[in-house]
């Protein structure tokens, strides 16, 4: 049983496109915690994102998902002395909730006797996210494709050639997935659905075997991404620049407002064109160049 210790779990890009609630791939920005027992009442010291809009005691995110972590395991939580240093921007669609759960789980686990493999973490924070794609890749890293069944996760983990990386375009616009959610319909056309199987598939493919040639076809979406565009001003054109300045793929991340170009080569050239395009819009986004996380979380 450990009394201090110091946590790292990447962020995630997830949907990939058509991969809905599937697709998640880690990168690396990370959000890291530093947890102590040497404390009478819990308390929280932040920097990085979201330091100045979150809670520093007991009603904070991270500590009640420990607390939901202790009940799993049968043990009662613990006053927590916890530094939070976070590199995800929050409500952006890089996985920020699903970083901070899989953090709360590997708390409690860690304080309890570290009972909890890593596929059973994953297995709890997809029950409670509701989906898989994030915790997955903040878990085990690389491009991980999920599903949750009768409670039960199964995944399969691929890792991409390392040249692969994420130019990530981040507008400062806030969007909550559960309002994003909203957006989308009960009931699709079954063309819509096989378009969308289709090309889930095929980008799994591409990602496991380097044919990165079919990924501009494979990253098209009908399911969400009609629906969620509209809260980003100007996104077909953010994603023709992508292209046209030599992006392999360009999608939604999450629900947004992110937007991920993969590149093997001319990131800055990809940046730059679709900063330029942001601009047109006006309205202001920051860029950032992001290797894939071929690993999930790690404590030390």
């Amino acid at each position: 049983m450990k009394n201090s210790f110091k946590i790292k779990i990447p962020c995630s890009t997830s949907n990939l496109g058509p991969g809905f609630d599937t697709l998640g791939l880690a990168l690396q920005l990370f959000l890291e915690i530093e947890v102590s027992t040497a404390t009478e009442k819990t308390e929280f010291v932040l920097s990085g994102e979201g330091k100045d809009a979150l809670p520093l005691d007991e009603s904070n995110y991270i500590y009640k998902i420990y607390c939901q972590g202790c009940e799993i395991i049968g043990a009662t939580p613990r006053s927590l002395h916890i530094k939070v240093r976070s590199d995800i921007p929050l409500s952006r669609g890089l996985g920020s909730s699903g970083s901070a759960v899989v953090a709360a789980l590997v708390m409690a686990n860690e304080l309890n006797g570290g009972s909890l493999t890593r596929d059973q973490i994953a297995e709890i924070a997809t029950r409670i996210e509701g989906h898989p794609e994030n915790v997955s890749a903040s878990c085990y890293g690389g491009l991980t494709v999920g599903c949750l069944a009768n409670e039960k996760l199964f995944s399969c983990q691929i890792l991409p050639q390392e040249s692969l990386k994420a130019v990530t375009v981040i507008p400062e616009i806030e969007i909550l997935t559960r309002e994003a959610r909203t957006l989308l319909p009960e009931h699709v056309p079954f063309a819509v659905a096989v378009n969308n199987v289709q090309r889930a598939t095929l980008f799994a493919a591409a990602m496991a075997t380097g044919q990165f040639d079919v990924l501009r076809e494979a990253s098209k979406d009908k399911l969400h991404q009609p629906f969620r565009k509209k809260l980003i001003p100007g996104f077909d054109a953010l994603l023709e620049s992508a292209y046209e300045a030599g992006a392999l793929a360009a999608f939604l991340s999450g629900s947004g407002s992110t937007i991920v170009a993969l590149v093997q080569e001319n990131a800055s050239r990809v940046e730059d064109a679709m900063l330029s395009s942001v601009a047109s819009f006006n309205y202001s986004a920051s860029a950032r160049t992001l290797d894939i996380a071929r690993e999930g979380y790690r404590v030390d």
